[in-house]
């Protein structure tokens, strides 16, 4: 029996291995990696115990085997990629210029909140500050100040619009939600 299953991986070799690198190079394998794909498939293949007679369309079933191992094999090697990526940016430390440079950056920008907060009119620097440093709501900071809820909440509106413009025009490129997490290091 090894020598006629022998026989049949070499007949379906010789038949079908150009339509198999053909498909790996569909896949966007490269010619070299096809033709090794489909070697290491057609070995892989002598290995397992399949009986050829079973086999009535033997291009059929190659076609989906060898779909199946290319399947497996970009899984394998999309998995192999992202350990491998996880790995390097897990172990990159910026260097001592780099948060220098950071560093000075966020002074930057963290003197650019402060001189646009202080540029805000008293009464929404005073709510702005309850809200964000304090973290009162709405309700307690009108218990606090006197002012009703709705002159509060305009003054947070009205605050927040002058910090949003002000710094669109100082610093474009910055997303604002980030924006709101200097508040607190004001």
């Amino acid at each position: 029996m090894g020598s006629t299953f022998s026989q049949y991986i070499d007949s379906w070799y010789a038949q079908f291995h150009v339509h198999l690198i053909h498909v790996a190079t569909r896949w966007g394998y490269g010619e070299e990696e096809s033709r090794d794909l489909v070697q290491q498939f057609f070995l892989e293949l002598l290995q397992k115990n399949v009986t050829p007679t079973v086999v009535q369309h033997p291009r059929t079933y190659l076609t989906r085997a060898f779909t199946h191992k290319l399947i497996d094999h970009y899984r394998r090697t999309k998995a192999v990629l992202h350990k491998a990526s996880l790995m390097e940016t897990s172990s990159y430390e910026p260097s001592v210029l780099e948060n220098l440079v950071r560093i000075q950056s966020n002074e930057e920008l963290l003197a650019s909140v402060r001189a646009a907060y202080n540029r805000l009119p008293a009464r929404c620097q005073k709510v702005i500050h309850l809200k964000y440093y304090e973290g009162l709501t709405t309700e307690q900071i009108s218990a606090r100040t006197g002012l009703n809820t709705r002159t509060v909440y305009n003054n947070l509106y009205e605050g927040i619009r002058l910090l949003r413009e002000e710094m669109k025009r100082a610093h474009p490129g910055l997303n604002f939600a980030a924006f709101f997490s200097l508040l607190p290091l004001l």
